[in-house]
């Protein structure tokens, strides 16, 4: 999993490892315990998705770039 800062490239340097069939909720507490508790939602950029918004629930993909917001 990719992450990206909103208004920012994706940073595809350093990918997070999460387990398979994890959340955008999941990703948040590894990102940070106060993102997660904040989290409102996450943006999603694959190959079908183009910036989708998904709720805290969706399960990622691998390869997935993800813009968490709060």
């Amino acid at each position: 999993i990719y992450s990206k800062a909103p208004g920012k490239k994706p940073d595809l340097e350093e990918p997070f490892v999460i387990k398979k069939g994890s959340t955008v909720l999941d990703f948040a507490e590894k990102v940070h315990r106060e993102i997660a508790a904040n989290l409102k939602f996450a943006r999603i950029w694959n190959k079908r998705l183009n910036g989708l918004r998904v709720e805290r629930d969706y399960i990622l993909q691998d390869k997935d770039i993800v813009e968490l917001r709060t």
